[in-house]
């Protein structure tokens, strides 16, 4: 996974922060736009969240996407990898299709 800030407020270079994670079952790792409320939204800070992961990709999505501000959420993409085989599963939710 990898983080590219900006290294300034005048945008005049680019930081990037990467991060690998060895496979656990049932772990994962995201990047969120924002830290918190704001105005302006504060960028993210630190590295990517831990969170636990349930067997199914549907009902984690959901969650996920529930758990969203509904006034700043706008897309949402989720995949789940097979540990074993390596096969994936995506879901992608976007606020303005249905």
């Amino acid at each position: 996974m990898s983080i590219l800030k900006s290294a300034d407020a005048e945008g005049s270079a680019c930081n990037r922060f990467g991060y690998d994670y060895a496979p656990v079952p049932g772990l994962g790792h995201f990047i969120h736009t924002y830290e918190c409320d704001g105005n302006p939204l504060p960028t993210f800070q630190g590295e990517p969240t831990r969170v636990a992961v349930p067997d199914s990709i549907d009902a984690f999505a959901d969650e996920i996407w529930n758990a969203l501000n509904e006034d700043n959420k706008i897309s949402l993409y989720v995949v789940y990898t097979d540990l074993s085989s390596g096969e994936t599963e995506s879901r992608l939710f976007n606020k303005y299709t249905k």
